[in-house]
């Protein structure tokens, strides 16, 4: 059985990568967690990029993403990480859990994680279909900046 400390890094691994696929911060993520499934072994590592790719690549084919495929895709590489750590005991589980801190803390689109928290740097966006509501709650500071001036087309 993994730690509440554990789920929740695996969450914030999984909203990384649904987060970043598509963006200019995939490839240093794809490498990063390619070497956190890998464990030093080559086979294991290509496997696992491999298998980043298709699925980014599935997930992005039908244009933008909704914000169910974002969580559905967050959630199976949630689940893709528990089960590595399930699979890991003593020592080598401590490493790979500082390791998965270690790139969810430094990875730029992924969920902070404070005592169970998650803060989200970046946009956050919420959305509802089809007479849902969507809603978020802030707490602490929000600052707010002038839009960019709009681009005219040259001509």
């Amino acid at each position: 059985m993994l730690t509440e400390e554990l789920l929740t890094l695996a969450a914030a691994a999984g909203a990384a990568v649904a987060t970043a696929a598509g963006t200019d911060a995939w490839e240093e993520l794809r490498a990063r967690l390619g070497a956190w499934f890998g464990r030093g072994d080559s086979r294991q590592e290509e496997a696992a990029l491999e298998e980043l790719d298709g699925s980014a690549a599935a997930l992005l084919e039908g244009g933008t993403p909704t914000g169910a495929e974002l969580e559905r895709y967050g959630a199976a590489w949630r689940d893709r990480v528990v089960a590595t750590l399930e699979r890991l005991d003593g020592p080598d589980r401590e490493d790979a859990a500082r390791d998965l801190r270690r790139l969810v803390v430094e990875d730029p689109a992924a969920p902070e994680i404070h005592g169970g928290d998650q803060n989200v740097r970046g946009d956050i966006r919420v959305h509802a279909e089809q007479g849902s509501l969507a809603a978020a709650l802030i707490q602490g500071n929000v600052h707010f900046g002038p839009p960019p001036p709009p681009v005219r087309p040259e001509g």
